[in-house]
């Protein structure tokens, strides 16, 4: 499970165990308190700035999916590690993370958008675990403004231990609901999804594995 850190002294919890607090203006680094923050400030300063645009959060410009739907949590630069998957900082192989890293903070000068645009599989979103290099439906199951449009809503079913309880590193953290979405169901395309997930041998594990 990812662990917060103050950018600046590396603490978890601030004075007499307080939570950390997150910049207020760009809510993407966060501090232990205000000593620590005022420290940062000349370093952290041109990313802070570059974390709005016009007002709005950079990634204001990728929450729409290509099935029509739009991610309605924030995109988050992973920067744990994920032993299942072998990976670390930035979502790349373990033994490149700091090579990543390095290239975040010297190349792009922490400037998330750029970073972004570079390597958008080292971010994901919180609504729903999916990286950022996804491009198709924001599975909310059922938390999200719209029906959510993957196949077990559709079939009125929530999603099966093998998938739910699946450890990957845009899911850690997270608290994600289960489903299924009562808004999604629909008799043709549950029938069609149930034909095509057995036809592609999708769900041929065990749901109890």
């Amino acid at each position: 499970m990812p662990t917060k850190k103050c950018a600046v002294c590396k603490k978890t919890s601030g004075p007499s165990y307080q939570p950390l607090q997150k910049c207020s203006r760009c809510q993407s680094q966060v501090y232990c308190g205000r000593e620590c923050q005022t420290a940062d400030w000349p370093n952290h300063k041109a990313a802070c700035k570059a974390v709005l645009t016009n007002g709005e959060p950079w990634y204001e410009a990728y929450r729409k999916c290509k099935d029509g739907t739009r991610h309605e949590g924030v995109l988050e630069l992973i920067t744990w590690s994920c032993p299942k998957e072998g990976t670390g900082w930035g979502h790349c192989f373990e033994e490149e993370s700091a090579d990543m890293k390095e290239k975040f903070e010297v190349k792009y000068g922490g400037d998330e958008k750029r970073f972004y645009n570079y390597w958008p599989q080292g971010f994901r979103w919180t609504c729903c675990g999916m990286e950022g290099d996804m491009k198709y439906g924001c599975d909310h199951h059922g938390t999200g403004k719209k029906p959510c449009t993957c196949d077990f809503c559709r079939m009125g079913q929530a999603l099966p231990d093998r998938i739910y309880n699946e450890q990957s590193a845009g899911r850690m953290g997270l608290q994600l609901a289960r489903g299924p979405d009562p808004r999604s169901y629909s008799a043709s395309h549950a029938a069609m999804a149930t034909s095509m997930r057995a036809m592609m041998g999708l769900d041929e594990a065990s749901d109890d594995e």
